[in-house]
């Protein structure tokens, strides 16, 4: 049995805008943020008419406040969809970061880009085992999305606001396949 993950990034929040590191720290989502979560409420779920009966996201107000512009169905947070840390380099602007960064940041605090990929999977695993429904939200981060995609054998990129990887999990074999990638037209 075949069952639908719609794994969104959180909209716009005022660290983006000053090109900060936002890994665990938060910062409030921007009136952009949360047009991009409109737009994909609905000129994505709408517009194609997606029934969702799970939603979930991370435990960071700006993925809890995406989700509650996309959809009014009751969710859950989890610790596991959470964003990376990156340690002493919160809320520095992003050339700041090292260029290994995603091996390099334990040193300085941070999580290593290795270990978010198989929280990340692991924790989505769960989810997907969870009987009753068919079809999930989860609205999680870039860098947490990005480690997803590695663990789950696809080149991993950081995609824009408010965008949405749409994936199938097969019960029987337990593994993700993508099915596609729609770009939010204002990120």
């Amino acid at each position: 049995m075949k069952k639908r993950l719609y794994l969104m990034r959180h909209g716009r929040m005022m660290f983006n805008e000053q090109d900060r590191v936002q890994g665990v720290c938060d910062s409030p989502l921007t009136e952009l943020g949360k047009q991009q979560a409109a737009c994909t409420r609905d000129r994505f779920f709408a517009d194609r008419n997606i029934h969702l009966d799970l939603a979930v996201c991370s435990t960071q107000e700006r993925a809890s406040d995406t989700l509650e512009c996309v959809t009014d169905l009751p969710y859950e947070r989890l610790k596991g969809i959470k964003e990376m840390s990156f340690g002493i380099y919160e809320g520095w602007l992003n050339k700041m970061i090292p260029c290994d960064w995603k091996t390099s940041l334990p040193v300085y605090g941070g999580d290593l880009f290795s270990v978010v990929a198989e929280r990340m999977k692991g924790t989505l695993t769960e989810v997907m085992e969870r009987d009753g429904f068919q079809s999930v939200l989860a609205v999680s981060h870039g860098c947490a999305i990005a480690a997803f995609l590695e663990a789950v054998g696809q080149s991993p990129r950081v995609f824009g606001n408010c965008s949405v990887a749409v994936f199938d999990w097969d019960a029987q074999s337990g593994s993700f396949e993508l099915v596609e990638i729609w770009e939010n037209p204002l990120a």
